[in-house]
């Protein structure tokens, strides 16, 4: 994902501002700005802390950086404060007055960079969603941003990762896989374990791969019948069990198909499939929801009926069907990056990751209610990104049992945030 910084004004506070070239005059400022969910992330850019506003849709292709200033104001566009009680809530914060037009200016750039819930971004979502409804192919989304884009620099990362990991003696199939989905540079290694026990256990026809969907989704689950393209080629969708599923279902599976277009969860499992087989089989693509609701409810997923169905219809749908099972799923997600109080420490991470084992051992014994209620006991404090997934592969492999393959954390150094993932093998 490429970056964006406009350049400082002068030496007064507002010179961490960002200055931004005046638009049309023609363009209307609304009076009452509303910043669309994004994610903020803290970052230094030339030595000066600053956030970075990233689209987790990818309709924004550029990370915007705002100085701390810039970005309360950005913070107090809800829909509802006026130009006025923004400029009235920054003399409270700061002892200064912001001028009208430097609110404005930042109000353009933000929907210059489709930011803002306005008729901008709503006209080029539509034009976006309307190129991905046509198209017979999910471009990669990460080629060039999250790992190489052409196949030979691809080619020498990967196997980088897998020379650190030492071949498996062929052994048993493998029923199901989960890898992690944080990017190569943090994860590499962890995924070469994983695909180390793919690759030992032989080629499949076909590989059902449940990715956590990062963005707010209706249904339980969404489907595609799109084929797959990155820098190794294409992989074709097994079009005729979407079919089959889809209509067996009460809900429909494409209503936010969209949201595969920039979702990385599944992409990064198709490139290590591809480097152990090439293009020599077919995928079944799965977006899952968050279990939000569920956790709040202390509802099992699967006495949801929307959810239970599409379960009992992928298990009607696979019989006589050869097919692995792939969880692409992170685990904890900790510290103030992540939305709490507290530090990611050396000491918290101890703690984290004897939760995270106590949680593992439900899936290693291929326990998916208890997997679920380890987390929902803790109100998933820990934000286990890879609930979804791991719940729904364990559901549809019933009685297996897994081994931990390698379990890693990466931690900012500053203590800002902090992830845990696993490679596990499920036979």
């Amino acid at each position: 994902m490429s970056n964006y910084r406009a350049p400082f004004l002068d030496a007064h506070r507002v010179s961490c501002y960002l200055k931004i070239e005046r638009r049309s005059k023609s363009y209307r400022v609304m009076e009452v700005p509303k910043l669309r969910q994004v994610e903020a992330l803290p970052v230094e850019v030339e030595g000066r802390k600053m956030i970075g506003l990233r689209d987790p849709l990818g309709i924004s292709p550029e990370v915007l950086f705002l100085s701390p200033e810039a970005f309360f104001i950005a913070s107090l566009m809800d829909g509802k404060n006026s130009l006025r009680d923004i400029q009235a809530a920054y003399m409270r914060r700061f002892g200064e007055l912001i001028f009208t037009e430097r609110i404005e200016d930042l109000i353009r750039e933000l929907d210059a960079h489709y930011l803002l819930e306005t008729p901008n971004f709503l006209e080029h979502l539509e034009r976006l969603k309307e190129e991905f409804r046509h198209s017979q192919v999910r471009q990669a989304a990460f080629a060039g941003k999250s790992y190489p884009a052409t196949k030979e620099a691809l080619q020498r990362e990967l196997a980088g990762f897998f020379s650190r990991v030492p071949p498996q003696t062929r052994g048993e199939k493998l029923r199901g896989l989960i890898a992690p989905h944080i990017d190569f540079a943090r994860g590499g290694e962890c995924y070469a374990h994983a695909y180390r026990a793919l690759d030992a256990s032989g080629p499949s026809s076909l590989y059902v791969i449940f990715g956590t969907c990062h963005t707010h989704m209706k249904e339980p689950f969404t489907l595609t019948k799109k084929a797959f393209e990155t820098p190794f080629g294409r992989v074709e969708t097994d079009q005729e069990l979407v079919e089959g599923i889809a209509r067996a279902l009460p809900f429909n599976p494409f209503e936010d198909e969209f949201l595969h277009r920039q979702e990385h969860t599944i992409e990064f499992q198709l490139i290590f499939l591809q480097y152990l087989w090439g293009n020599s089989f077919r995928i079944l693509p799965v977006l899952c929801r968050s279990f939000q609701e569920y956790i709040q409810e202390g509802k099992s997923p699967i006495d949801d009926p929307y959810f239970r169905s599409f379960i009992e219809a992928v298990k009607e749908a696979l019989v006589g069907k050869e097919a692995v099972f792939l969880a692409s799923a992170d685990l904890a997600h900790v510290g103030p990056q992540f939305g709490h109080p507290y530090q990611a420490t050396p000491g918290l991470m101890i703690e984290v990751r004897n939760k995270d084992m106590e949680m593992i051992s439900h899936v290693l014994s291929g326990d998916a209610e208890g997997f679920f209620r380890y987390i929902w006991r803790e109100r998933d404090e820990r934000n286990i990104c890879g609930l979804p997934p791991i719940y729904s592969l364990l559901l549809l492999i019933e009685g297996c049992k897994g081994q931990l393959l390698e379990y890693r954390g990466w931690r900012d150094p500053q203590g800002k945030g902090a992830v845990t993932f696993a490679s596990i093998s499920l036979k």
